[in-house]
């Protein structure tokens, strides 16, 4: 196998067979798999990578096919969700892998049952309370996990929680050495994410607030500078783990502008997440929430519990309300809006800016439709 589809890794002697055997034994998680997620699984598909697990909330829609790869204007037509939609096309590319999937909100009641059992994290996600949700877990898991973000032309990644370096001079026979196994060794000395808030961009970066991809945009290569960073330093995580990096990277590639910083000294020994006392306090809230989605005019409901759609449909079909419905959500069609309702208990309500006018036209039709 090696010698067929593979041979161009193993000829690098940075990966080498034994590399490749150690990408085909690895575990990775993605969490969002938009513009930097769906890059990241067909990079590690096309590595052999063994096992990809793949976590988004979202279907494909039209304004998604300027910036996430392998998505069609079919997956687009037909609402796929993007894990379904990657996964198909993710089978064509390479079949001997496994890829799971889970059409989820990630939240503090889900998180750690969605990550745990993998190896390493690769972040594609697009707002801030996500990522210091991951970051939480990730660190309460003692799982490895790469930040990455983009907006317009700029953008940074970092490593976050990756073990100590104990021997940088590793022999070649090191190489793909078990990442269990250095694991299981001290961690980094290294900031976590909350460590860094307030002293980097973070919120800027961060679909929760003004500057977003629906009003500011995003160049599609940023987007692919970005997610070859992550994935490479996965695959240097795997295959010649010394060579992994300690610095944020950054770059501005319309100013051609990058930085290289050692945060190191920005590390909070009292930090909630990844100091002498962790308390991982993300993980602790369960509520429902509301937000404005990445785009005009929707905003999207998390309930805790989760929804019975086939329930619902029969009360819509009392109230001759039209709707579609499908094993993923049910797209349902009101005299002035439109909402998506999915198993988990997400609503996402369009034509509405407001989110209590939101909460309430979701609430209207969980409960009672067709009055």
């Amino acid at each position: 196998m090696i010698k067929d589809r593979y041979s161009r890794l193993a000829r690098f002697h940075r990966i080498g067979s034994a590399g490749v055997k150690a990408f085909q034994q690895a575990k990775v998680v993605i969490v969002g798999c938009g513009a930097l997620g769906s890059q990241h699984a067909e990079t590690l598909a096309r590595a052999g990578f063994g096992r990809l697990t793949l976590i988004d909330r979202d279907f494909v829609e039209y304004s998604n096919l300027q910036r996430q790869t392998l998505f069609t204007e079919q997956d687009a037509k037909r609402a796929l969700p993007k894990v379904i939609a990657l996964k198909q096309h993710l089978a064509k590319i390479n079949s001997e892998i496994e890829v799971l999937t889970h059409i989820a909100d990630v939240s503090s009641d889900n998180i750690e049952t969605l990550i745990s059992g993998h190896d390493l994290l690769l972040d594609g996600t697009d707002n801030l309370s996500l990522r210091m949700l991951i970051n939480d877990a990730c660190y309460k898991l003692q799982i490895p996990w790469i930040f990455g973000t983009a907006l317009e032309s700029y953008g940074m990644s970092y490593n976050f929680n990756f073990p100590a370096k104990e021997n940088k001079d590793s022999d070649a026979e090191d190489i793909g050495k078990s990442s269990a196994n250095m694991i299981a060794g001290n961690r980094l000395q290294s900031p976590c994410l909350r460590c860094l808030l307030g002293l980097l961009p973070l919120e800027s970066l961060s679909s929760e607030k003004r500057d977003s991809c629906s009003s500011v945009g995003v160049i599609q290569p940023i987007l692919q500078l970005i997610s070859g960073i992550q994935t490479s330093e996965a695959m240097k995580f795997f295959a010649d783990f010394s060579a992994t990096r300690e610095t944020l990277f950054t770059m501005d590639l319309w100013e051609f502008h990058s930085q290289d910083m050692n945060l190191h000294k920005l590390k909070d020994a009292d930090c909630p997440t990844c100091g002498d006392h962790p308390t991982y306090p993300d993980l602790h809230v369960k509520k429902r929430e509301a937000q404005r989605l990445c785009g005009d005019g929707s905003v999207m409901i998390r309930e805790v519990k989760p929804l019975d759609l086939e329930k619902i449909s029969t009360k819509l079909d009392a109230g001759n309300i039209h709707y579609q419905y499908n094993d993923y959500f049910l797209n349902i069609h009101l005299e002035n809006n439109r909402i998506i309702l999915f198993h988990d208990g997400r609503g996402i309500v369009y034509g509405v800016d407001d989110v209590k006018e939101a909460i309430e036209i979701y609430r209207l039709v969980i409960t009672d439709p067709f009055q």
